[in-house]
């Protein structure tokens, strides 16, 4: 009851602010939540997509689709409800409400236990008994969407996040390249060098882009967030800590040394992204769905890194930030048709095998699953760098720190990162939000 009365908050919140810009369902999802079949003999099922173009915003899902829907022609086709996230997201909300969730569906990691909670979601478990060929490659990465009682999403990809960076810049300004040893002042002094030398250090936005943090998770993982996350989303350790605020004072150094754009606030991802690709910005935090942009523009210059050790901390330093992205997750109602649950579970041992695996390689992305004998090519250079990154053999965390907060703490990370980076928030105040957000 209290889970789904926070649901209703949450969407009665999200329709003040976005009435009018929710999108329709898709046109083979009926009232009742259950799709239409093309024949007599085809099965048709939605997956609701978080981007408004799958074809080209997502175009590695969508081709797994479309090689899916040609393999089980006449027998079962996948077609997508398409929005951008922060519509997807109302969508959900209001579908759950009134029973028409799409079959399968992409959900934000810090939404999906509430969704699963409520009795929104079908637990997976079933799928992964039937399908030990899909459990096996996943190696465990399903484990971020288990709550202990089921097994309410598998990831959508698998998210390697950190710092990109131009060696081409790096050599122009006469600085080393960073190092998977270098420390935190070490990168201070490598900032101060490519300012000097002319270019912005680090390409960031923060205008409707303030989730685009990723290369920070990295710090806060070596502040021991692993560790510490039960204690803090449970009330019994404040964020504003003394490591935290440590994490936070790191950032803000950045932010003094000259780091970030001076535009950073008017700018947002997609801006920044450009900067980076134009030559214009030495260093860039993302992830792998940047991996096929940065090779058409940088090709063999690009470099990868996880970015700096921290001296101050006790926690394990040796982390690296490859984790499970947002799941995927089933509507709960798709038990009530076996018809419909045989093609889900079909698409998903799809989804999860060495064939759509291959296609992730191919499109530079990389898949939740590991097959052996799938790899990069020898001119997917960023994938490259990042897998000699990966090579390493370093600890990586059973989920991103962001991924493992509730909306409205998570919401307030982001805000409270990008307060400090703009001298908006001193570190404690930007801690302190993080805890009034927990307690309301």
């Amino acid at each position: 009851m209290k889970k789904a009365l926070s649901l209703g908050l949450a969407l009665s919140m999200a329709l003040g602010l976005m009435a009018g810009c929710a999108g329709s369902p898709s046109s083979s999802t009926t009232s009742a939540g259950t799709s239409t079949s093309a024949s007599a003999e085809e099965t048709v099922i939605t997956f609701g997509i978080h981007v408004a173009n799958p074809e080209s915003q997502e175009a590695v899902t969508w081709q797994i689709v479309q090689a899916f829907n040609e393999a089980y022609a006449g027998k079962y086709k996948v077609e997508f409800q398409a929005a951008d996230t922060e519509t997807h997201t109302t969508n959900m909300m209001l579908q759950a409400t009134d029973g028409t969730l799409p079959e399968i569906f992409w959900m934000d990691a810090s939404q999906a236990p509430e969704y699963a909670e409520s009795g929104y979601l079908l637990d997976l478990s079933d799928f992964l008994s039937q399908n030990e060929a899909v459990d096996t490659a996943l190696g465990g990465m399903e484990d971020a969407f288990n709550n202990g009682s089921m097994q309410y999403g598998l990831p959508y990809q698998c998210n390697v996040q950190g710092f990109f960076y131009n060696k081409d810049i790096f050599d122009a300004a006469q600085v080393a390249y960073p190092t998977e040893d270098t420390t935190y002042d070490e990168f201070l002094t490598m900032i101060e060098q490519l300012k000097a030398a002319g270019t912005t250090p680090i390409a960031i936005g923060s205008k409707n882009s303030a989730y685009a943090m990723w290369e920070f998770n990295e710090f806060l993982a070596r502040y021991g967030w692993e560790e510490d996350i039960d204690a803090y989303n449970a009330g019994e350790t404040p964020f504003n800590n003394e490591k935290l605020v440590s994490c936070f004072e790191k950032v803000k150094g950045l932010a003094d040394a000259g780091a970030f754009p001076e535009n950073m606030a008017t700018i947002e991802y997609f801006d920044a992204k450009q900067l980076f690709v134009d030559g214009s910005a030495a260093m860039f935090g993302t992830g792998q769905w940047d991996c096929a942009a940065f090779d058409e523009s940088l090709g063999d210059s690009i470099g990868f890194w996880w970015g700096p050790k921290f001296e101050d901390s006790d926690a394990e330093q040796e982390i690296a930030m490859k984790v499970p992205s947002a799941p995927i997750v089933v509507s709960s109602k798709v038990a009530d048709d076996p018809a419909v649950q045989e093609a889900v579970y079909a698409f998903l041992a799809f989804y999860y095998s060495e064939d759509a695996t291959g296609i992730s390689y191919e499109g530079s992305i990389f898949p939740a699953t590991n097959y052996s004998g799938v790899a990069a090519s020898e001119t997917q250079y960023a994938m490259n760098q990042m897998i000699e990154a990966l090579a390493s053999g370093w600890a990586v965390p059973e989920a991103a720190p962001d991924q493992t907060l509730t909306p409205s703490v998570q919401e307030a990370l982001y805000d409270g990162l990008f307060g400090v980076m703009q001298g908006v928030y001193t570190p404690e105040q930007a801690l302190d939000n993080m805890d009034a957000a927990l307690a309301y």
